[in-house]
């Protein structure tokens, strides 16, 4: 049992809002909307979450200008007709317990037309190079300055009606109030121009909320605590005089966040790349300077927490994705059982990622996040009946199979090759930048026991094993074999070496590494699959696909030789090295790419590969790369051996995971719960 966090149960304060204890669910973006609308099951995600023991929950990104001041599906706050949506949720989060405030923004330049429906506004005429389709926005009119200050005020009040306890303003990310605050986006001339004049601006943004809804209605203010940009804008220095500044206008609280799109430093990186409270020095600063309180984010962790509060860093505490793993995670972190918490690995797969393709956010480590019947971990009904279940393979989909079949009351046992369990997903955190994959395993690792999985290790399943075992059901989770583009000369050479080996310490290579990978002998899950967004007010789609498990060994293994200072290549025959990643962690990977020395290059074909290294074509120009070792991870194909044996042999058999359909992590264990679930 962990160390119960006593500073982080005491209750807090926020203006007139009083918390139950210092934990906020900050406000995430999750596209569960319907043109404006929170839908069902928004109701019902936050409402688990409010079960789970938050003490405040913020609500994200409500436009106040809709759908132009939307950047993803957001809701609206915009006119009356939203209300009662609105109160819904404000009456599910109440009744399971927390209090909650809707956090009211206009996306300023970061939208796109499609989605905007017209062209983006801004403080000024300054687009983005970011590849999210950004339009160059146009600078707003004094007239429509105003009309925005009176939009927030509008909002605000709305929300107040809807039954949130507060509002907060969003200041940050590069959003239209951001924008104000920037010295290189500001280049207006009127009266809003500049850092003096953004200042003015963003502080009559809250004498306006406080106007309208009254002085003791609490107001959060969200702001970059540094913006990351080497061009200008905001830095930690600014960020003090701003606190201050919304301090004067009437600000209850500061949320520090930091970063916009364009930023490039390791310290905004959103994936488990990034260190561990990476912003928490800002958020102290702050507090120095104010006397309102001040809350932080980013990467905290369960053991983090209390020291943050004992210091004097921060008021309150922000976590936020590790409560779309785990909806219970105030209760098991409150309660001094922290090692029970299924952890959110900051893969960004399932948030970030999906977000910005315009799809309902999800979870790897947690696939019903976000679904109507989505239930605490530990609420799993009982199946009518006890089978016993024999689970085939421990990667990541076999440990889900396993876990969920467990806790639903089966007898199940788990086999797996290899002495430990993992499978080929547990090698990613061997990299340094993937190292927080192993927090699934560690919790795996606890949890099976505890509900009663018998774990057997160094053991292969054949047909004769599963006549001897006898179960009710099997579970294959069996994984995939490398797909070898055979007709390619030179791809079974001496200097071929095999990513898994190198991850797993089996093997070395020398200096110079070429890797081959994004063929197109792969199945191109990477490829964006268009689909209408029902009852959209801009008629807008949402784009979904997700990068292959052998794109990702590919990158995955690149990024561990950089950091071991070896020259790495990546060769593509597409037109983009896992073009199906999702915008953040691939954004992300790109920039962590260039100071590592790996180069890409793309769009080539490979015609041979010999002692010297890859021969390639490229715009009809045949070259050699020359290499030490060359790495072929070109694509995967399922394992199919031991399911055909087994058919019509089990009771009920099933195949999860990459051995059902090539996928990655989170698409191995979504599959494997949706099985688990029915068993």
């Amino acid at each position: 049992m962990s160390k119960i966090p006593e500073l982080l149960a005491k209750p807090g304060k926020i203006g007139t809002m009083e918390l139950k204890n210092r934990l906020i669910m900050p406000a995430m973006c999750t596209n569960y909307t319907r043109n404006g609308h929170f839908t069902d099951a928004a109701c019902h995600y936050y409402g688990l979450r409010a079960q789970g023991g938050v003490g405040l929950i913020i609500i994200e990104a409500a436009a106040i200008d809709y759908p132009i001041g939307r950047s993803v599906i957001n809701c609206a706050i915009s006119d009356d007709s939203y209300i009662a949506s609105h109160k819904k949720l404000t009456d599910s989060v109440h009744a399971g317990g927390a209090k909650i405030a809707l956090q009211i923004m206009h996306s300023g330049r970061q939208t796109s037309t499609e989605t905007a429906g017209t062209q983006p506004l801004s403080c000024s005429s300054f687009g983005s190079a970011e590849a999210l389709g950004y339009a160059t926005p146009r600078e707003m009119t004094l007239y429509e300055c105003k009309k925005t200050l009176r939009q927030f005020g509008e909002g605000a009040l709305r929300a107040k009606q809807a039954g949130y306890d507060a509002v907060e303003a969003h200041f940050a990310h590069g959003y239209m109030l951001s924008s104000f605050l920037s010295s290189f986006i500001n280049k207006r001339t009127d009266e809003y121009g500049g850092m003096e004049g953004g200042l003015k601006f963003c502080s009559e943004v809250i004498q306006e909320i406080k106007r309208t809804c009254g002085d003791d209605y609490p107001v959060i203010c969200r702001i970059n605590g540094d913006d990351y940009y080497p061009a200008g804008g905001v830095t930690h220095v600014d960020s003090r005089m701003i606190s201050v500044a919304l301090e004067k206008a009437g600000a209850d609280m500061i949320n520090v966040s930091s970063g916009l799109r364009e930023s490039n430093h390791r310290l905004h990186d959103q994936t488990m790349a990034s260190p561990r409270g990476s912003w928490v020095y800002m958020a102290e600063g702050i507090k120095k300077t104010v006397k309102i309180p001040v809350a932080v984010a980013k990467r905290i962790s369960e053991d983090m927490v209390e020291g943050i509060l004992e210091k004097n860093q921060a008021d309150f505490v922000c976590i936020g994705r590790p409560q779309i793993s785990d909806p219970d995670y105030a209760k098991k972190i409150l309660s001094g059982n922290a090692e029970d918490i299924l952890p959110c690995i900051w893969c960004c797969q399932g948030c970030f990622d999906v977000l910005w393709m315009l799809y309902p956010t999800t979870c790897l480590t947690n696939p019903a996040a976000g679904l109507l019947d989505e239930k605490s971990l530990d609420q799993y009904g009982a199946a009518s009946e006890k089978k016993k279940v024999m689970v085939v393979g421990g990667g990541p989909a076999g440990l889900e199979a396993a876990l969920i079949a467990a806790r639903r009351g089966h007898e199940v046992t788990l086999y797996e090759r290899s002495a430990r369990i993992g499978g080929a997903y547990r090698l990613a955190s061997t990299s340094p930048t993937k190292a927080e994959t192993e927090r699934l395993f560690t919790f795996f690792e606890h949890a099976l026991p505890k509900a009663g999985v018998k774990l057997v290790l160094n053991t292969d399943v054949t047909p004769d094993l599963v006549e001897q075992v006898k179960p009710d059901v099997a579970v294959l989770a069996v994984g995939t074999d490398p797909a070898v583009p055979a007709k390619t000369p030179g791809v079974d050479g001496r200097n071929i070496v095999d990513a898994r080996d190198i991850m797993s310490g089996k093997a070395t290579v020398g200096e110079k590494v070429v890797i081959w990978t994004c063929s197109y002998q792969c199945s191109y899950t990477c490829g964006a699959k268009p689909a209408p967004i029902e009852g959209d007010p801009t008629g807008t789609h949402s784009k979904y696909s997700y990068a292959c498990c052998a794109g990702y060994a590919a990158v995955d293994t690149a990024e561990y030789l950089a950091s071991q200072g070896k020259l790495v290549s990546i060769v593509t025959e597409r037109e983009n090295v896992v073009p199906g990643m999702g915008y953040t962690s691939r954004n992300y990977l790109i920039k962590r790419f260039y100071p590592a020395n790996v180069r890409v290059c793309t769009s080539a074909k490979v015609k041979e590969i010999n002692e010297n290294g890859v021969l390639i074509e490229k715009a009809g120009v045949e070259f050699l790369l020359d290499a030490d070792s060359v790495i072929v991870s070109v694509g995967e194909r399922s394992n199919k051996t031991l399911a055909k044996a087994l058919e019509g042999k089990v009771k009920e058999l099933y195949q999860v995971g990459d051995g059902a359909k090539v996928g990655n992590a989170m698409k191995a264990i979504e599959s494997a719960f949706k099985v688990a679930v029915t068993i």
